[in-house]
């Protein structure tokens, strides 16, 4: 289930909808947030809330300043956020969130298409800077979710889904452009297999193998049927200068 990829450690998510469906955000968040038992611990904030003069996020979230258990919290969508707010004031409000330990996750929704700010695209990357989860609805069929751990590590995944009356389904969405590859690589290894059974390169010999090699004069090699021990043979060749006079015969010794 997609909530399973939503609800988790991650604590700013962020769904960028390209879909324009703005008007199930809040709806669409809170059955995620029920799917994994948190339904109850969900405080949605008013659109017309002044971020800039709130003085603590505890005062934001009620009384819960010794909360059982933290809140999540669903913002008002980015649109709505930049008819009330400047982008510096969402930016700082989100961080503060984020810092809370009163405050679970955080929850903004984001439709590129609906953002009318002139500086729309420099501010929702600033959002997607800030979150750890960003899931995006490309299509009706089609999503993607960018991972953020906490060491620093990234995953980038796209999924199919398939939407019923009690639940969201998610499978992972193979590239086929990378799957079309894996075929062709495999398809090349079993080609060569096929070509060369033994492989490239072979090190142990069978018996007629063995057999050939022994049997094998090499060149230069003189055989003899007589062993002589401790004989050295020497065949002089032809540009050799060689002298039957001895070089030493004019000395006394």
């Amino acid at each position: 289930m997609l909530s399973n990829l939503m609800v988790t450690n991650q604590k700013v998510v962020l769904i960028i909808d390209q879909l324009n469906r703005e008007r199930i955000a809040a709806k669409f968040i809170d059955s995620l947030l029920k799917e994994q038992g948190q339904g109850e611990e969900v405080k949605v904030l008013p659109i017309g809330t002044q971020l800039k003069h709130v003085a603590s996020i505890e005062s934001l979230l009620g009384d819960n300043n010794n909360p059982k258990s933290a809140i999540n919290v669903i913002l008002p969508t980015l649109a709505d956020l930049l008819c009330y707010h400047k982008p510096a004031h969402i930016f700082q409000f989100i961080n503060r969130l984020r810092r809370c330990e009163h405050v679970s996750r955080v929850f903004l929704w984001a439709s590129p298409k609906l953002l009318l700010h002139a500086d729309a695209e420099y501010i929702l990357a600033g959002c997607e800077y800030l979150s750890e989860l960003v899931l995006r609805l490309e299509t009706d069929t089609t999503l993607s979710l960018l991972s953020r751990k906490p060491g620093g590590g990234v995953s980038n995944k796209r999924y199919t889904c398939e939407v019923s009356k009690t639940e969201f389904k998610v499978k992972p969405l193979v590239d086929a452009a990378a799957s079309a590859a894996t075929v062709t690589e495999v398809k090349s290894e079993e080609g060569v297999k096929a070509a060369d059974p033994g492989g490239t390169f072979k090190i142990e010999l069978d018996e007629d193998e063995m057999v050939a090699r022994n049997a094998l004069t090499l060149p230069y090699e003189r055989t003899s049927d007589t062993a002589t021990e401790g004989n050295i043979i020497y065949t002089p060749d032809a540009d050799d200068d060689f002298d039957d006079e001895d070089p030493d015969e004019d000395l006394l010794i």
